[in-house]
């Protein structure tokens, strides 16, 4: 492919010949049109152009077929894509040198695209179905070693089904969409599969009220399911991910910048399950990006049908009501599956507590007004951090002994932050830095303007001349803020939540410090788990309101266990 048509349109020439395949053995669409079109105007072979061709500076659709074609019949190509012969209609394939009209696109599918897509549906969906059966059966058996280990025998009630008597569940979790095709935020999955876990386990216990093993068995057996369920997804979409046959292909749709974000956002994405294949903006705005961009109507229905999308993701930031429903109505016919994004949804996604009323509304509740859920987010953070705190005892005594002996000072360092309803208080931490730090850092920024750039960038160095060696190892491993297990203790920090910031960061959260003062800050976070000072402070603003927006316990739990991975890859750690 020559670098000028790659920059004019983005379609590379491995994209349009996959679109010809498909077109041959789809039963019709744009790979037989043009075998069938150009047979009269030319009978040069489909062949990739030298690259010394010059390639006029035409539409999208005109490139991508004068890259495959002979220059001689490009003219002809551009005519019959251009053209009005697409409006309406389907191309079938056949076995001479003209395409007829196919069926409309209301029709019923052909047979090969229906086995086509099932064959898709079963490859993604089939991986998450047996890691969840053998999470099951591994929590199963957890729970029968339990037993065992406590004198008591279930066998009289489950027999010999004992390992496979949690395999019901998989109905269950498919009953609540945990197989869909439109892929669930992580914390959402955990809710949905705790549920039904906990209904089915609560149930199978009451029912044996009067045979003690079995109740004790379910008991045994759910936290067992609650764990190892979440941990066997994570590991079948993380090994399904690079595979082509995984996921299903999807059409982008938006204008401008925001379509190629969400595409090269998908990219870095696999494990959502949403592939991007191809871009459509509705006001022709975007020409190029990381994957193929069509802007023809007709075309764009030919290729979605021939390559079997049915799921497509629309980019809709700040779009107005009435436009939003036309785009709903031009594009709805194209994919079954069509997912909106919004970069600022008004309401929280996360939460689980929308329902739609009697009067055509939609009931929010608000997590952190909650007092069932304030209660359990504090009992779990006082419980977390009593833990922490009694069994990191020594580690903590450790690294005591080790800050005093590296350098001058006391072993803590107390610094005011800005907490829950804007209420100042001292945030503990290991002393990582050199007495008179603050003269150090003045004069490292006189000295080095780039320092003094990323200082008030990110409020942090890469190469900070104020920290100590052992400083140094403390906050690659993030034990420095250790200490704050205090803070939570008093109540005056979370264990999940916000960064504490200081009054110089305030002017940074602009309008998003109303919402930072709605919760305690945390020792972990969004932020942290995230990519930490790599990510930039406004991301760091944007992930703060992520979180207060849609706070919810499974969340919280989302964040501790993406806290344990961060730890041990250790990125924006320093």
């Amino acid at each position: 492919m020559s670098t000028s048509f790659e920059q004019a349109t983005g379609i590379d020439a491995g994209a349009v010949e996959e679109l010809l395949a498909d077109g041959a053995t789809a039963g019709g669409g744009v790979g037989e049109l043009l075998r069938s079109r150009l047979a009269p105007a030319s009978s040069a072979a489909v062949v990739a152009p030298a690259p010394s061709v010059d390639l006029p500076k035409v539409d999208a659709t005109a490139h991508a077929a004068a890259t495959l074609v002979a220059p001689a019949a490009a003219p002809r190509v551009a005519e019959v894509l251009r053209g009005t012969t697409l409006s309406g209609v389907a191309l079938a394939a056949t076995s001479g040198a003209a395409a007829c009209p196919a069926a409309s696109a209301d029709s019923t599918p052909d047979l090969a695209a229906v086995l086509r897509q099932l064959n898709r549906s079963l490859r993604t969906a089939g991986p998450l179905v047996g890691a969840d059966a053998l999470a099951l059966v591994a929590a199963a058996c957890t729970a029968q070693l339990l037993l065992a280990l406590l004198g008591l025998d279930p066998s009289p009630l489950l027999g010999r089904m004992g390992a496979v008597a949690l395999l019901p569940l998989v109905v269950g979790y498919w009953l609540v969409g945990l197989y869909a095709e439109v892929w669930i935020h992580p914390a959402l999955e955990l809710r949905q599969a705790t549920h039904v876990t906990s209904v089915a386990l609560a149930a199978a216990a009451l029912a044996g009220y009067w045979a003690p093993p079995l109740s004790v068995w379910c008991a045994a057996a759910w936290p067992a399911v609650v764990c190892l369920v979440p941990l066997f997804r994570c590991a079948a979409r993380r090994l399904c991910r690079s595979r082509a046959g995984w996921g299903f292909p999807t059409l982008v749709i938006g204008s401008g910048d925001a379509a190629d974000r969400l595409a090269r956002l998908l990219m870095r994405s696999p494990g959502c399950g949403l592939r991007p294949v191809l871009l459509t903006d509705p006001e022709a705005m975007c020409r190029a990006s990381i994957v193929p961009v069509m802007n023809d109507p007709p075309v764009l229905r030919s290729i979605v049908r021939a390559r079997g999308i049915r799921h497509a993701v629309l980019a809709a930031p700040d779009v107005p009501a009435a436009k939003l429903a036309r785009l709903f109505d031009r594009y709805g016919e194209l994919a079954s599956h069509l997912l909106v994004v919004c970069d600022a949804p008004p309401m929280p996604a996360l939460w689980g507590a929308q329902r739609v009323c009697g009067l055509g509304g939609v009931e929010v509740r608000n997590g952190l007004l909650l007092a069932p859920l304030r209660v359990a987010k504090r009992v779990t953070d006082v419980c977390l951090a009593a833990v922490a705190l009694v069994l990191g005892m020594p580690l903590l005594l450790a690294i005591a002994a080790a800050v005093k002996l590296g350098s001058k000072g006391p072993v803590l360092y107390g610094h005011r932050r800005i907490g829950r309803y804007g209420r100042k208080f001292t945030a503990w931490k290991f002393r990582t830095m050199y007495r008179g730090a603050d003269v150090l850092l003045r004069q490292h920024l006189e000295r080095f303007p780039a320092a003094r750039l990323e200082w008030e960038r990110d409020q942090k160095l890469r190469d900070d001349p104020r920290v100590t060696r052992i400083g140094r190892v403390l906050r690659r491993l993030s034990l420095d803020e250790l200490p704050q297990v205090w803070n939570v203790l008093r109540g005056e920090m979370s264990v999940v939540g916000p960064r504490p910031i200081v009054d110089d960061e305030v002017c940074k959260y602009g309008e998003a410090f109303a919402l930072y003062t709605v919760v305690k800050p945390g020792i972990t976070g969004l932020w942290q788990v995230s990519g930490r000072t790599d990510v930039g402070y406004e991301m760091r603003v944007k992930l703060d309101e992520f979180y207060v927006r849609h706070w919810s316990p499974w969340l919280d739990a989302y964040v501790l266990v993406r806290t344990v991975v961060a730890l041990v890859r250790r990125k924006g750690a320093y």
